[in-house]
């Protein structure tokens, strides 16, 4: 259902109109969100935290006002950060923006696809999600997807909310309807038992994407092809990664895959079939279940998103919109209709 909503099945263009990517921890940037639908990223990413100022009216009686902030940690919210500071709520930062740029399109974000927000909690999960489900309820009805939990029914809106997480099934069945969807995280995507669990049956219907980290389920010390002896490489890099030597795969994949990328460009490493195999499979996967596949902490660079954007269920995840729109504008790719 998601995928024919999304545009995806059944394209039979030579070149895509490519809708698999996502703008990891979008309130970064420098325009968050404007940035993301200029560039046609089909997810947009915002951490929340639920935050509750208590306080007393005229009259005495406390009370307790309740937001979530978009933050990448509490000394943001605060304001403590020496890196970054919160761009506000969750409505000012993106949801109040959404319903602008909503009637602004005639009742749309994307012609023809709905956007995929992605809510990551931060906080408890119960409050944070019930407060969500609130906030998501109060703006215009056809800006949000819903899911009929009564009759399983997904009624599309210009915008499908996903969250990282959500509350044990006691607490959903309080609501017929939901205001949001959840992130698919059953486990071993790799393994059949995973698709015949319980836990991924019961929420098939409204699951629109399969998450993991990349290192999950894949074998990362299987993902380069070593062009040069990796003595070598630690012999020659190992004064500027101090760690390269006592670990060698962890320094490889720290602060994204800095050193990977950096050898990759050097032409001492490439890629491996073993990990093009593996993304191929997640594509398969995809298809046949009706999901996009998206793998978080990934490599954000050109020689990774020209293995992933042939396949059309799973996703991009990048910390650079606009490079990758620019990438894949040059490399024949569509990021708007």
């Amino acid at each position: 259902l998601f995928l024919a909503v999304l545009g995806i099945a059944g394209s039979s263009e030579r070149i895509p109109y490519f809708l698999a990517t996502h703008s990891h921890n979008d309130y970064l940037q420098p325009r968050p969100l404007l940035e993301a639908l200029e560039s046609g990223m089909a997810s947009v990413e915002a951490d929340v935290y639920y935050v509750e100022l208590v306080f007393r009216d005229d009259k005495g009686k406390e009370r307790v006002m309740k937001n979530l902030y978009v933050a990448h940690d509490w000394e943001s919210i605060e304001g403590t950060s020496p890196y970054w500071n919160t761009c506000g709520t969750l409505q000012y930062a993106y949801l109040d923006l959404l319903r602008e740029i909503y009637y602004e399109r005639g009742g749309m974000i994307y012609p023809n696809r709905p956007l995929l927000l992605h809510v990551d909690f931060k906080t408890d999960v119960e409050k944070t999600w019930r407060f969500l489900q609130n906030i998501l309820r109060s703006y215009p009805e056809g800006l949000f997807t819903r899911f009929d939990q009564v009759n399983r029914v997904v009624i599309p809106g210009a915008v499908t909310v996903y969250t990282s997480h959500e509350p044990g099934p006691e607490v959903l069945a309080e609501y017929p309807v939901l205001w949001s969807t959840v992130d698919g995280r059953f486990g071993d995507i790799y393994d059949p038992k995973t698709w015949e669990s319980k836990e991924y049956l019961d929420k098939r219907w409204r699951i629109v994407v399969v998450s993991s980290n990349i290192r999950a389920y894949n074998d990362e010390k299987k993902f380069w092809d070593f062009i040069v002896p990796q003595e070598e490489i630690i012999k020659e890099y190992g004064e500027r990664y101090p760690t390269l030597a006592g670990d060698f795969w962890g320094t490889l994949r720290a602060n994204s895959w800095a050193l990977a990328n950096e050898l990759v460009k050097a032409g001492k490493i490439e890629v491996s079939d073993y990990l093009v195999e593996q993304m191929r499979r997640a594509n398969e996967l995809g298809k046949k279940y009706g999901h996009l596949m998206r793998f978080w902490a990934p490599p954000d660079a050109p020689y990774f998103w020209e293995i992933l954007a042939p396949l059309e269920n799973v996703v991009i995840l990048t910390d650079h919109p606009r490079a990758l729109a620019n990438w894949l504008e040059a490399n024949g790719y569509r990021i708007h209709p």
